[in-house]
């Protein structure tokens, strides 16, 4: 680690090339790209780049699917000192206009089409509404005057050599990743080059990942979670990464088989689904042997079955935008599995956690659930041209999440949740995922998720929301007979809603719980939700 720390994102990919020239760095359908050819592609674009007027500083947004003109993009920019600014490719047009506006981005790649949505249409309209929009590079067809074409810019780089720009990795900044904005507009979280390459190497401490090692990448890399797992470490440590633009099981199955993927980094809907799967038995993927898992909490049990049913190490951790695209805790490899699934670890190298009463922000003893607050290298700059908000986060050079943990004496800290998804029913504080975690043992329940919704007199009722088990039915009667030997009475949940997928945040990863859209909306419409009859 100590070698990386001074290393910017573009001298990491240089140095992987000097080292393994010849060996296979991304897998993209039928491309096979080695670390000489990536490095070489690199430096063509980024000589285009810098001839068509990108000069360090400036941000250029990334709006495209998992691609290996994602991945020269992304490098091309970090060799040439400009700032990325990611733009999930599920977003549409209003949802990057604000991401656009606010970064003021002078330019953004995007792919002509892609999943059945025009993304030079919107852009072009775009372009007439930001001033700071200067240039369009597409994966696609024709170029006007501010439309260029990816390959085209990388044709008239290549045989040159970029501009050399000097990069101090803790000070500038390599992107600006942020917040699907449910509590209110999305923030940029400012990430330097020196977090974001130690953040890569943290995540290979959790599966003890190495140069041998193959990675299936369905991640979004636009997201924290992909851009640090599947962008940035698979190219760290010098080994491949088979990219897919998204997920799909059996094709999953096949790329595993295929190229003999050893890591899988997803969320949990990712192995759930793999998990039930009918073809699942029908495939080898045996070489499959670590996972992580995050985005959410981890269902109870899920890791365990994982383990016993396809034979993958699996670990989940903390993280988020805000310490991108990085983590915060981690349990050391190897872990046992009793603590792998109570647990999302300890503190990184180089972090301090509180546990803290959300309300006075004093520091609460073991075992006591509170906020989750942490400093060090890891905690963003800020949020790009908000310091209110900055002031707001940061206290002291503390981060403040938001998220309710309790810590035991050991250090290895469990996540409960947000503290705004705490439901309060009557007075008494109920916690989620204390609930979740005894429902999901239920055999007809297949994904579970517990909202709050109005009650006149209580204030808020527990509604359990339910994706059933496949060919199973669940009623409200059967979930509270199962619980009511094992909580409180005033846990029992009040409604039960059926719902046959949760609506998700814009990484696609994490459930959407709150605001329009969000699960616990489309509960509070659901006329047909099963209620409690008293």
């Amino acid at each position: 680690m100590k070698d990386l720390k001074s290393l910017s994102l573009g001298q990491v990919l240089e140095k992987a090339a000097g080292e393994v020239p010849e060996k296979t760095a991304v897998v993209d359908g039928k491309k096979r790209i080695i670390y000489k050819e990536l490095n070489a592609m690199v430096d063509a674009l980024a000589v285009g780049l810098a001839e068509i007027g990108f000069n360090k500083g400036d941000r250029a947004a990334i709006y495209m699917k998992n691609s290996i003109e994602l991945m020269v993009a992304f490098y091309a920019l970090q060799k040439l000192g400009i700032i990325v600014v990611w733009i999930n490719p599920i977003y549409r047009k209003t949802e990057a206009e604000f991401i656009l506006n606010n970064s003021e981005a002078k330019g953004v790649f995007i792919f002509n089409e892609w999943d059945g949505y025009n993304y030079l249409n919107d852009i072009l309209k775009l372009q007439k509404e930001l001033s700071n929009l200067e240039l369009i590079i597409v994966a696609g067809n024709g170029r006007t005057e501010s439309v260029y074409p990816f390959y085209g810019l990388m044709d008239q780089g290549v045989g040159k050599t970029p501009p050399s720009v000097f990069i101090n990795p803790g000070e500038n900044l390599s992107m600006l990743l942020y917040t699907s904005g449910t509590t209110g507009c999305p923030k940029g979280a400012m990430i330097t080059h020196s977090a974001a390459v130690r953040a890569g190497w943290e995540y290979s401490l959790g599966v003890n990942a190495k140069a041998d090692d193959i990675f299936i990448g369905f991640l979004s890399m636009s997201h924290s979670y992909g851009c640090g797992a599947i962008l940035i470490q698979p190219i760290l440590l010098q080994s491949t990464v088979v990219l897919m633009d998204k997920f799909e099981v059996e094709k999953a199955f096949q790329i595993i088989e295929r190229e003999k993927v050893t890591l899988q980094l997803g969320a949990p809907p990712h192995y759930i689904l793999e998990l039930n799967h009918e073809k699942r038995p029908n495939h080898d993927l045996s070489s499959l042997r670590a996972g992580m898992i995050a985005g959410m909490i981890a269902p109870e049990g899920l890791i365990t079955r994982v383990e016993k049913e396809m034979g993958v190490y699996l670990i989940s951790f903390w993280g988020a935008s805000e310490v991108g695209p990085g983590l915060g805790t981690m349990c050391p490899y190897p872990s046992s599995l009793d603590i792998r699934e109570k647990y999302i670890g300890r503190p990184i190298a180089g972090t301090r956690m509180r546990v803290l009463d959300p309300a006075t922000h004093q520091k609460l003893p073991d075992g006591e659930i509170g906020e989750l607050t942490l400093s060090g290298w890891h905690v963003m700059k800020g949020y790009w041209k908000n310091p209110e908000e900055t002031r707001r986060q940061i206290i002291d050079g503390w981060l403040f999440m938001g998220d309710l943990v309790s810590k035991d004496k050991n250090g290895f800290f469990k996540i409960y949740g947000r503290t705004k998804d705490l439901i309060n029913r009557g007075g008494y504080k109920i916690y989620p995922y204390e609930l979740e975690s005894l429902i999901i043992n239920h055999p007809n329940v297949d994904q579970v998720c517990v909202v709050a919704t109005p009650n006149p007199v209580l204030g808020e009722s527990i509604c359990v929301c339910v994706i059933p088990s496949p060919a199973e039915t669940i009623t409200l009667e059967e979930i509270r007979e199962f619980m009511k030997d094992k909580i409180a009475p005033h846990k029992l949940p009040d409604e039960l809603c059926i719902v046959n997928d949760f609506p998700k945040l814009s990484g696609g990863v994490k459930i959407k719980k709150f605001g329009k859209g969000g699960l616990a909306e489309l509960a509070e419409k659901d006329a047909n939700r099963e209620r409690i009859r008293k």
